[in-house]
């Protein structure tokens, strides 16, 4: 363990072998973090956080504030980050709002500078999140999404598998996996084929979810409750990237994008452009 002598760690803490922490940072009494971990300079990490094995946190970053909710009273609640992940420099990640409720930060996810991760959000594995993009309070970010520079997504959204979402784009509602989705207000761009190829869906899978933007995106006569009561009529397939999406759409509590534009006629693209 390396602890920088100008460092300052409360005696509460608890630090695996092998964590580092650098100049100036501040650890407090609650705070777990596990062996291999590296702290910048100037960083503070804080509340009821734990924080697994070889993370990199960046210079002044932030985590454990209290949740920007005015609804929040003081109750016990907590953070939980996994490994590998690293977060770049002046990012923020607030403790959630509830007694005993979380904000997850899962395994391998890279947080660039300046990104805010709010109370009660829950991040999965291998997600990007571009340099001032932020996440208000409840959002939830599924495996492999891309989040571009300056987006942001409004509570209580959830953002699929495999999205990529523009920089500068505004998410106000749920985003169905692998698609692409971009601007203000956003529009669908088209099967994200680019991102699927690189996390490993097989050939015959691709083909099928091209089948199925069709579909859904591409469909002027049917609204997706339709499509959902039709769908093993409409899309047939034992697929599991195809089930996944499935359940998304049926449990979507703010709607997903599907349609755009004032006049309700489609936005979409069609996946074979890339």
């Amino acid at each position: 363990m390396t602890i920088h002598p100008t460092a300052i760690i409360h005696e509460g803490a608890d630090l695996a072998q092998g964590v580092t922490v650098g100049p100036y940072s501040i650890i407090g009494a609650n705070v777990k973090i596990g062996e291999g971990t590296i702290i910048g300079s100037s960083a503070r990490v804080v509340g009821n956080t734990e924080i697994g094995k070889n993370n990199i946190i960046h210079d002044y970053v932030y985590i454990g504030g209290l949740p920007q909710d005015t609804k929040f009273s003081g109750e016990k609640s907590y953070i939980r980050i996994g490994d590998g992940n690293q977060i770049r420099e002046f990012t923020t990640i607030h403790l959630a709002k509830g007694e005993g409720e979380l904000t997850v930060l899962g395994n391998n996810n890279f947080l660039m500078s300046y990104s805010h991760v709010a109370h009660n959000c829950v991040l999965g594995n291998n997600i990007i999140m571009s340099n001032n993009s932020t996440l208000a309070g409840h959002v939830t970010l599924d495996d492999n999404v891309v989040i571009g520079g300056l987006s942001g997504v409004h509570q209580f959204c959830r953002i699929g598998k495999m999205v990529m979402v523009g920089g500068m784009t505004k998410v106000t509602k749920d985003v169905a996996p692998f698609l692409k989705i971009d601007g203000n207000p956003p529009s669908l761009a088209g099967l994200n084929s680019v991102g699927l190829r690189r996390n490993g869906v097989p050939e015959a899978s691709l083909k099928n979810l091209k089948h199925l933007y069709k579909v859904v995106f591409m469909n002027k006569e049917m609204n997706l409750s339709q499509i959902l009561e039709r769908w093993e009529e409409l899309v047939a397939y034992q697929d599991p990237y195809i089930q996944y999406f499935k359940e998304f759409a049926k449990n979507s509590k703010r709607g997903i994008y599907w349609k755009s534009g004032l006049d309700g006629s489609l936005k979409a693209t069609d996946t074979d452009s890339q």
